[in-house]
C-alpha cells in the first residue's frame, strides 16, 4: 500500500498526467454543454415566426388539402381513421406546418442520451486514460528513472503492480466522478424544463457510468502496461494509431463469418450500452411475419462476449508487458 500511494504521488505530480486528467473533465464538461444547448426549446416567439412563414408559402394550402384528401398516407396508423372532417384538416394542418417550419429539434431525452453522448464521454475518457497509462511509465522510461526505483524496491512485480493499481485506481475514480456528476447534470437540466424522465432510466444511468469507470480503468491499463511493453510513449502512440486504423481494415478483410463482430470500437459500445445491434450477411435469420418469410441479418453483441473480447486483448497485453518488465534488462 505504501509503494501504491508513492506511486499516486508521482502520478498526481507529473503535469502531462494532470492535463490529460483535467481534459478528462473539460471534454466531458463540453459535450453536456452540447447536448443542452441543442436540445434547448423552442421559445413562443420563434414558433410562432416558423409558423407565420411556412403558412405564408407557396403550395402549403394545396399540401394540407392533399392530406386532406388521403389522411392515410401522411398521418400516422395510431391517427387514424379519422371520422371528423374538422379533425383531419386539424390534423393535417398542424402535421405539414411541422414539417414546413423546420423546427426538428428533439428535446433532452435521458434514455435517447444513453445511446449517444453518455456513450461518447466514456469512449473520450478511455482514450485519455490510455494516454495516461503510457505517459506516467513512459517518461521513466525516457528518464531512466525505472532503475533508480528498482534500487529502493528490488521486486520488479511489486513496482509493476503499484504503478498499474496507480493508474487503475485512477481511472476508476474519475470514471465513477465524471460520469455521475455528467449525468446528474443532465438530468437537473431535465428537471428544470419539466421534461418527464422514463421509469428505468435511473438505474440503466447508474449501471452505465459503472461500466464506463470500467473501461477508463481498463484503458488506462492497456496504456500503461503497452508502454511497458515496448518501453517507449512514442510505440504505445503508434500502436494505437495501427490497431485503430489498420486493425480495423485487417479484420475488414480476414475470412470471418461476420468481420464486424470482431471490430474493437464495436465491443467497446455494446460494453458501454449493455449490448448493441450489427449486422452480418452469411448468417440471417428467416421468420415468418405472417405475410411471408423475411429474412433479415441482424444480430446482438451482449455486454459479457464483448466484456470477454476486450479483457483478453488487455490480459494478453499485459501478461507479455509482465514477462518482459520481470525478464529483460533495465538501463
Amino acid at each position: 500500500m505504501r509503494l501504491l500511494g508513492v506511486e499516486l504521488t508521482r502520478l498526481r505530480w507529473r503535469r502531462a498526467c494532470l492535463v490529460l486528467m483535467i481534459a478528462s473533465v473539460l471534454v466531458p464538461a463540453l459535450i453536456w454543454a452540447g447536448t443542452v444547448w441543442g436540445t434547448r426549446p423552442y421559445s413562443e416567439a420563434e414558433v410562432q415566426r416558423a409558423t407565420e412563414q411556412a403558412q405564408a408559402q407557396p403550395g402549403f394550402d394545396q399540401e394540407v388539402r392533399s392530406c386532406e384528401r388521403k389522411p392515410e398516407q401522411y398521418l400516422a396508423p395510431d391517427q387514424l381513421p379519422v371520422e371528423d372532417e374538422a379533425d383531419a384538416s386539424e390534423q393535417c394542418r398542424a402535421l405539414i406546418t411541422q414539417w414546413w417550419t423546420g423546427l426538428y429539434r428533439e428535446p433532452l431525452d435521458l434514455e435517447r442520451e444513453l445511446e449517444g453522448s453518455g456513450i461518447g464521454i466514456a469512449i473520450v475518457m478511455a482514450g485519455l486514460m490510455m494516454l495516461l497509462g503510457a505517459t506516467f511509465v513512459g517518461a521513466d522510461w525516457a528518464s531512466g528513472s525505472m532503475s533508480n526505483q528498482l534500487l529502493f524496491e528490488p521486486r520488479r512485480l511489486r513496482v509493476y503492480a503499484a504503478k498499474a493499481g496507480a493508474v487503475v485506481v485512477t481511472g476508476l475514480l474519475l470514471g465513477l466522478a465524471v460520469g455521475a456528476l455528467w449525468w446528474a447534470a443532465l438530468a437537473g437540466v431535465a428537471n428544470a424544463r419539466d421534461l418527464p424522465i422514463a421509469d428505468g432510466v435511473s438505474g440503466e444511468v447508474g449501471w452505465q457510468v459503472v461500466r464506463g469507470a470500467v473501461l477508463v480503468a481498463g484503458a488506462g491499463l492497456a496504456g500503461l502496461a503497452t508502454t511497458m511493453l515496448f518501453r517507449s510513449t512514442v510505440a504505445t502512440l503508434g500502436i494505437l494509431f495501427a490497431v485503430v486504423v489498420a486493425g480495423t481494415f485487417l479484420i475488414a478483410v480476414l475470412p470471418f463469418e461476420s468481420p464486424e463482430r470482431w471490430m474493437p470500437h464495436l465491443n467497446v459500445v455494446a460494453w458501454i450500452a449493455e449490448g448493441t445491434v450489427y449486422y452480418s450477411d452469411d448468417a440471417q435469420t428467416c421468420v415468418d411475419d405472417g405475410t411471408g418469410m423475411v429474412c433479415s441479418g441482424e444480430r446482438v453483441l451482449s455486454a459479457g462476449a464483448a466484456a470477454a473480447y476486450l479483457l483478453s486483448i488487455l490480459g494478453v497485453v499485459v501478461a507479455a508487458s509482465l514477462a518482459t518488465f520481470t525478464r529483460r534488462d533495465i538501463p
